[in-house]
């Protein structure tokens, strides 16, 4: 399945959302280079997936097609705040469509794919990220939307959101916290790139079989504009960079940076891949 971790990086005067994921696709067989998050055309926001691709990949390019056509929603005029209630409106019609179940079934099975949409809202002024995902009493999809850590210090942001399997995100979790008990994070200080360090260490263990391959990450700023960053994986030393999970091909470049895993609050210049002696 997967593990998403979306969070507000604060560093200085600095405010920004960083979305990132591991790139593993399981049915049979492992494929470590598929895209879990994506740009959408509005340009502040991103939405992510984890669970069933089956399901979640035709709602997601549906989600995409459906703000492009709808003026309001690929302007931005219509904040982040409500392109939440649209997106689930366009998930719960989108179903209606599915027939020729199994014999002696009256209703399509309950999804498990659940999904992130994450961004900047011109109304709240500030970051966020809303949970879709399917209410089986209800027999919907519905929200949720994340909410910051309390306990914190004045000055202190602590805002995070998991996606993915129990027993990962658990374990990513646990790991958070006790990365911000050794340095003294606890209840004060912001996220810097601590959740990024979990998910890199989670798949670098390769202790759960349902994530792998490269990290994926995106970058959401106050200028309401998300990119993608590279990242060179496993390490800078093998000079491969990863964009969206997938290794750049030898003639292939990327304008926006690429992250040091093991440095990940510097961002390097792209150039030429060139390939280990």
């Amino acid at each position: 399945m997967t593990l998403c971790i979306s969070w507000v990086r604060k560093v200085g005067d600095v405010t920004e959302m960083l979305v990132a994921s591991d790139s593993r696709l399981s049915g049979g067989q492992h494929w470590d280079a598929n895209p879990k998050i994506i740009l959408l055309p509005r340009s502040d926001a991103v939405l992510t997936f984890a669970g069933n691709t089956n399901e979640a990949y035709p709602l997601m390019i549906q989600a995409y097609n459906s703000i492009r056509m709808h003026s309001p929603a690929n302007t931005r005029s219509m904040d982040l705040s409500d392109l939440k209630g649209h997106l689930v409106r366009m998930f719960n019609h989108s179903r209606k469509f599915i027939s020729s179940l199994p014999h002696g079934q009256t209703a399509p099975d309950n999804p498990t794919a659940e999904f992130q949409l994450c961004g900047y809202s011109w109304k709240d002024k500030n970051f966020g990220v809303w949970k879709l995902h399917f209410d089986v009493g209800k027999s919907i999809f519905t929200f949720r939307r994340t909410r910051a850590w309390g306990g914190q210090e004045p000055d202190s942001l602590k805002y995070v959101a998991y996606a993915g399997d129990e027993d990962v995100v658990e374990a990513a979790k646990e790991n958070l916290i006790s990365l911000l008990r050794d340095r003294g994070k606890i209840d004060q200080g912001s996220f810097d790139m601590e959740p990024f360090e979990v998910l890199r260490d989670l798949l670098r263990k390769e202790q759960f079989p349902s994530i792998g391959g490269p990290i994926q990450l995106v970058k959401i700023y106050e200028h309401s504009n998300a990119i993608p960053v590279g990242i060179y994986w496993p390490d800078k030393k093998s000079g491969q960079v990863s964009i969206f999970g997938r290794p750049l091909m030898d003639y292939e470049m990327t304008p926006w940076g690429v992250i040091d895993p093991d440095n990940p609050e510097r961002a390097f210049p792209m150039k030429p891949y060139l390939k280990p002696e």
